[in-house]
């Protein structure tokens, strides 16, 4: 019989987690046969493999995958391709899943849905410090309907579940090489997705830690963000996707391009040429959303000049006793 879900665990140097990760996995009230646990070893240079061998040895119905290292997103395609359930969860490696859980998230999978949407709550410091409960939906809605009405900017991709044939059938794969793939994958799937649904409780654990991606801005952070903005305005230029969806891509692209920027200059990170590309299309008109504040207003003014002065100010912030 065919297993109900696929639980996908990309696996990078996350020794100090993933046995917390796995386990939570196995800690589930509904039978084992109903679903299966796969993890990508993704070339980790720590003893993250053998502690995955060693839960192997512990159950021996996990799958385990090693590959050369192909970032996130490669990990989860090569998960995604051996994965043989009805769905696919993408859990992080270094978060955990909520204890009998899984009896909930099947009933909701019942109606032979394209995608659920759950809840999660953030972990810091070994603390629950914020709870993320999505609404409940009486009827699924089309994807399009729920990236306008119910996403609320929330992307991550560990919130989803997806049927894993809508996926085959698209030639829904993660674009290699980036960081932020959960901005640029979300709204794509969404596009094509026919019936969605939420399930309103936590039923992830995200942890915040200091070596995550989030918590280290480099200069790719920022070019692969505007790259992907840049996608996403050329999907809005397509003829087969509705008014309400144009819309509420738009406000994504002209939000995150004012986060982006900030974010650049608060590490004191030159804008990158695809920045003034993607700032310029809005200035043209290509990119029309509702969104609107002073600071956007600045950015289209002069992305240069606001770029200067906040990477100014928020140096002299810093230095303030306060912050001391």
């Amino acid at each position: 019989m065919r297993p109900i879900l696929s639980i996908v665990i990309p696996v990078y140097n996350v020794a100090d987690y993933i046995n917390k990760c796995v386990e939570s996995c196995y800690n589930q009230n509904v039978p084992k046969d109903q679903y299966e646990i796969i993890l990508v070893n993704d070339g980790s240079t720590d003893n993250s493999l053998e502690l995955c061998e060693k839960l192997k040895e512990k159950y021996n119905d996990l799958k385990l995958i090693s590959q050369e290292n192909k970032g996130l997103s490669g990990a989860r395609n090569t998960g995604l391709k051996h994965a043989v359930g009805n769905y696919v969860w993408f859990v992080d490696s270094d978060d955990w899943i909520k204890n009998n859980c899984l009896s909930d998230v099947f009933s909701h999978l019942k109606d032979d849905i394209d995608i659920l949407w759950l809840g999660h709550d953030v972990w810091l410091n070994g603390v629950s410090t914020k709870q993320y409960i999505p609404n409940g939906i009486d009827h699924p809605v089309s994807g399009e309907v729920f990236f306008s009405e119910h996403l609320n900017n929330l992307f991550y991709i560990w919130k989803f579940i997806y049927k894993r044939d809508f996926l085959n059938k698209n030639k829904l794969l993660f674009l290699e090489g980036y960081l932020y793939e959960d901005l640029e994958f979300t709204p794509r799937a969404l596009l094509l997705a026919e019936t969605c649904t939420t399930l309103p409780e936590v039923c992830y654990h995200y942890l915040v830690r200091g070596g995550s991606i989030a918590n280290n801005i480099k200069p790719r952070n920022i070019e692969h963000r505007f790259d992907i903005l840049n996608r996403h305005a050329n999907l809005l230029q397509q003829h087969n996707i509705s008014n309400t969806y144009k819309k509420a891509l738009s406000d994504v692209i002209l939000h995150t391009i004012e986060g982006t920027v900030n974010m650049a200059a608060r590490a004191s990170l030159n804008l990158p040429k695809i920045a003034y590309q993607v700032i310029g299309r809005v200035k043209k008109e290509d990119i029309q959303g509702a969104y609107s504040s002073s600071t956007l207003k600045a950015i289209k003014a002069s992305p240069k000049l606001y770029h200067k002065l906040f990477k100014t100010f928020y140096g002299a912030y810093k230095l303030l006793p306060i912050n001391k």
